[in-house]
């Protein structure tokens, strides 16, 4: 081969290589592909800013990369996660490295740096409003739990302002006694009703923890007896769920049954508790849609995990359903 092919040739091959340099500097990723020996058989200029702005040094080899990489946290503003690394100008890199077999059998190192800073922020945009989102979602569930707590204070406030209702009627039943005539029948009733609101409001603070006691005491003086048969659940959270709807249920067989008994059967599995009330009032002669108070315990009761279940036919039957929860409650009662 004359001289002058060789010249040809060896121009060529630097032409090849200048194109190829060329064309991975426009690269938008560093790169850099080293020797089985370790060393830099070929790299962009993107892959060289990196390095300098890790180590103000040029890169030789992939013994230098990788120590470079290892000692980021320790020696220079760059903070490493994992594959990741961030910049002090701000921008993200996300390195990985791969090995290239060429033709020869050869084993070449590929080391890329891709540029991921959108991608990371946006990752970080989402860990942000995950956060603010569990947040949210305590500050709801605590609300929701006061919401719950209210919705219980406020069934007991009924219930004694119905107590407080038959003592009024009590004393208007007195009243009238004295005023004009009454049959025997007549005065006996009333002093009985007037005497039995007394009684009940002297033991109001008898049990002031016990809120199964107080249930069967206020739907007492509305004139329901409560029968319940097991044992109810030991535990404060589970019990506040209940207790709400067994005064509804209370509530509704006097107001639209004028029943005089509510009966709870109580199931508890090691999971489960489960409550069927009925009561001996009229039953109802078609289908009952639930509303108002039994539709919005329905959903509290839904969001513990449980459910509520109406059945018109043959028999009124109120059944709720609740996991069964660990911490238990210092009250215990018996029915």
């Amino acid at each position: 081969m004359s001289v002058g092919k060789i010249t040809r040739r060896i121009k060529e091959k630097h032409k090849l290589r200048v194109a190829v340099k060329e064309a991975m500097d426009t690269l938008p990723t560093a790169v850099c592909y080293f020797t089985p020996a370790g060393t830099v058989k070929l790299c962009n200029a993107a892959i060289n800013v990196l390095f300098r702005k890790i180590t103000q040094s040029d890169l030789q080899s992939f013994a230098e990369l990788k120590e470079a990489l290892e000692g980021c946290d320790r020696t220079t503003g760059i903070i490493r996660e994992e594959n990741v690394f961030l910049f002090p100008d701000g921008k993200a890199w996300q390195y990985f490295e791969n090995e290239v077999i060429i033709a020869d059998g050869k084993v070449y190192t590929e080391a890329v740096f891709n540029d991921v800073t959108e991608l990371y922020e946006k990752r970080q945009e989402l860990k942000r409003q995950s956060r603010e989102l569990k947040k949210m979602y305590q500050e709801l569930k605590s609300l929701s739990e006061n919401v719950q707590e209210a919705a219980r204070e406020q069934e007991i406030l009924n219930m004694k302002s119905r107590l407080h209702d038959q003592m009024n009627m009590g004393v208007a039943a007195i009243r009238q006694i004295l005023r004009q005539n009454t049959t025997s029948e007549e005065n006996a009733a009333a002093i009985t009703q007037f005497r039995h609101a007394i009684q009940v409001l002297q033991e109001e603070n008898a049990y002031p923890q016990d809120d199964v006691t107080e249930f069967i005491r206020d739907a007492a003086v509305s004139g329901i007896q409560v029968k319940i048969e097991g044992n109810l659940p030991e535990t404060a959270e589970t019990l506040h769920l209940l207790l709400p709807v067994m005064r509804e249920a209370c509530v509704n067989a006097a107001r639209h049954a004028n029943a005089t008994m509510l009966y709870v059967a109580v199931v508890q599995s090691p999971d489960f508790v489960t409550l069927r009330m009925t009561n001996d009032g009229k039953q109802p002669q078609e289908e009952i849609t639930p509303r108002g108070g039994l539709v919005d315990l329905g959903k509290v009761i839904a969001e513990a995990g449980g459910r509520l279940e109406f059945r018109s036919q043959p028999v009124f039957t109120l059944t709720v359903t609740l996991p069964v929860c660990e911490q238990k409650t210092k009250q215990e009662v018996s029915v």
